[in-house]
């Protein structure tokens, strides 16, 4: 409808108070602060809050990650749609429950590392217990063993590996070998080595893979295996505990998750705050902030600024100054600002299309996707998801742009003959014993669409039994699309008091047009209406030069944009190809899904091929809907008048995840 008028704010407040000045404006929730530039000489520096900002993130960083810890602990039935809480920052502090939430993050985060621990301790004793196994009959200590002249080496040779031939490795050697055990991972022997020949028993070995074990994180050093083992059990049923005792304390923990949201949101909104301060600049005693306000906000900002200590100025945009752009739309229209968004936002003072494109997005859309089955689910999904699962504003508004859309697909469903494609004529020639199409259309003709009486004949609108008409169709809402373009640019060049411009580089066309379409009606007017654009176009199109042949030739030249005007026109034969795409894909879909006939198994592929081609279907025309849709109106729409570059207004916000608070705002 309109993009918001601007007021640029300059606030000049004691450096104490730059955090209640900052707060007041986020509560406000109509400021988009801006950074304020800062002076070489230094007497204007960057307010220093680096501090304040770094522990914030600290904290939102804590919470974050406890608030899914205790979700997942808790037992409480979650609902499919979670009200926000309703609950100052103010009371939330005064009341105790700030600190009391502050404490169980540090309790649970506590809690978890003990997890953490255990899992990393049972894992070390569990390996433990997996090496000390084999070694379990072995009922001497398995460290310190050795003498001034004699050690032992436990140690693992290959599991094929013959005791006998140990022993005639070291038969002339003073060496001796034990069998502690043997399983698929190895043999497991002690071996009796004289210290003073350890380095020829090692040469003699080594040829037969051995390998001395190594027991690190003994948990008795001076023990065997077995009292290792016991005392490793023991440790397991103490992690357990340590485990179950941790786990009970995070499920009551979790009965204080709806305060730990409620913190969640003081914090990221006093992180927020901690971001927007870093905008400002400072002297040694004051601090400067600047930021844009809606102009229709201008009452409620002074009035909150009036009860502060401070000085302030509201001033219209500078000419060149880069303000923010705010749309202004109804109900219906606000829902396809992200489809502008997408684009480009409009540049501030210029003329805001939403509205005027969201009708004609709603009617090409539907031409694209004409189906009532289709329509209808869209609809559902587009209205009914975003109250039932508490969506939060941007994403309610793209489902409700798709369920408006849902609405246009279902009524023009109709009218061209779409019911999940041709299903209803698929079951009933299938299931319901008509002989042909022609039986069931005739037994059911509001099935297949509107009809049209011209010269006396029928003529069906139907797009797969006559593509032509819906070509036709097609082309002349792409033509009434491509003169709105137009109108919009006549309009504000004429607002703009250009009235040569409006009138030589927009209705002259519009002549031309006329003069074409007269083609077909009265041939006199044709050629006057041609005549008089022509001569308009010719003449006036190279106004700018003063030299007489420049400004005839670039006339001339401007016979061309006739051109670039029919290609634009033959871009809408798209609408055309998405519709027949769909149609086709879901009468092939009908087609397999009833083939079986009425028997229980056909009835179950009916089901199947059903449900699966049709979600099918529906997901690959519903993008290919939204993305040329969206083209059409990039280019042939918007190419015509639209001044982009437009910077969204963005203010600083309260955080609401999960709670909220009366705003300061109306």
């Amino acid at each position: 409808m309109s993009v918001s008028v601007m007021k640029k704010l300059t606030v000049l407040t004691p450096t104490r108070d730059a955090d209640a000045l900052v707060s007041r404006l986020m509560k406000l929730r109509c400021a988009d602060i801006r950074t304020v530039p800062t002076e070489d000489d230094g007497t204007l520096l960057r307010l220093d809050c680096d501090a304040a900002r770094v522990e914030a993130e600290r904290r939102v960083s804590r919470v974050s990650e406890v608030i899914p810890l205790l979700d997942s602990y808790s037992v409480k039935q979650k609902p499919l749609r979670q009200r926000p809480i309703r609950v100052t920052a103010e009371e939330f502090r005064n009341s105790g429950r700030y600190g009391a939430a502050t404490a169980t993050v540090d309790e649970a985060l506590e809690m978890q590392s003990l997890i953490q621990k255990c899992h990393t301790d049972r894992a070390r004793v569990e390996g433990l217990i997996h090496t000390l196994t084999p070694w379990r009959d072995y009922d001497a200590p398995l460290t310190g063993q050795g003498t001034a002249t004699c050690d032992v080496w436990l140690g693992v040779f290959p599991p094929k590996t013959l005791l006998s031939a140990v022993d005639d490795a070291l038969s002339e050697l003073h060496a001796g070998v034990e069998e502690i055990g043997r399983d698929n991972d190895g043999l497991y022997t002690a071996v009796m080595v004289m210290r003073t020949d350890e380095d020829e028993v090692n040469r003699a070995l080594t040829p037969l893979g051995f390998l001395r074990a190594s027991f690190k994180g003994l948990l008795d050093e001076a023990g065997d295996a077995r009292s290792n083992i016991r005392a490793a059990e023991r440790t397991l049923d103490e992690l357990d505990n340590l485990y179950q005792s941790c786990t009970d304390r995070l499920r009551e923990l979790s009965e204080n998750l709806q305060d730990l949201q409620v913190l969640y949101d003081v914090e990221q909104t006093a992180l927020t705050a901690a971001r927007q301060k870093q905008k400002l600049a400072a002297t040694e005693m004051c601090a400067v902030l600047e930021a844009w306000i809606p102009a229709e906000r201008e009452d409620r900002v002074t009035a909150a600024l009036e009860r502060m200590d401070c000085a302030y100025e509201l001033a219209d945009p500078a000419e060149g100054e880069d303000a923010p752009v705010l749309l202004q739309n109804n109900g219906y229209a606000s829902n396809f600002e992200w489809v502008v968004g997408m684009y480009s936002y409009p540049r501030y003072g210029s003329f805001d299309p939403t509205f005027i494109m969201s009708i004609f997005y709603f009617l090409i859309f539907g031409l694209m996707f004409a189906d009532v089955g289709y329509g209808f689910l869209l609809m559902l999904a587009g209205f009914l998801a975003p109250p039932l699962l508490g969506m939060k504003d941007g994403m309610r508004r793209m489902l409700n742009m798709f369920g408006y859309c849902g609405i246009a697909c279902t009524l023009l469903g109709a009218v061209f003959g779409g019911w999940f494609g041709d299903l209803p004529y698929a079951i009933m020639t299938n299931y319901l014993g008509y002989e042909s199409l022609e039986a069931a259309q005739a037994a059911a003709p509001f099935f297949n669409g509107v009809s049209l009486t011209l010269g006396g004949s029928p003529v069906s609108l139907n797009p797969l039994e006559n593509p032509i008409a819906f070509l036709v169709i097609s082309l002349a809402i792409g033509l009434i699309h491509m003169v709105a373009g137009m109108a919009v640019k006549f309009y504000v060049l004429w607002k703009d008091k250009q009235y040569v411009a409006a009138i030589f580089d927009v209705a002259a066309y519009w002549i031309i047009f006329a003069g074409i379409g007269c083609l077909f009606l009265n041939s006199t007017a044709a050629i006057v209406l041609l005549g008089v654009g022509v001569l308009m176009v010719v003449t006036m199109g190279g106004r700018a030069h003063r030299n007489i042949v420049m400004r005839l030739l670039m006339g001339l030249k401007g016979l061309y944009d006739l051109i670039n005007y029919a290609s634009d026109l033959l871009s809408y034969s798209r609408i055309l190809a998405l519709g027949l795409s769909a149609g086709v894909v879901a009468q092939v879909v009908n087609l397999i899904a009833t083939m079986g006939g009425p028997t229980v198994p056909g009835f179950l592929l009916l089901v199947a091929v059903m449900l699966i081609g049709h979600a099918l279907n529906m997901a690959i025309n519903l993008l290919g809907a939204f993305v040329h849709a969206s083209r059409l109106q990039y280019l042939e729409f918007f190419g015509k008048f639209y001044e982009e570059g437009g910077t969204p207004f963005d203010p600083a916000l309260p955080s609401e995840e999960y709670s909220t608070a009366e705003s300061d705002a109306p």
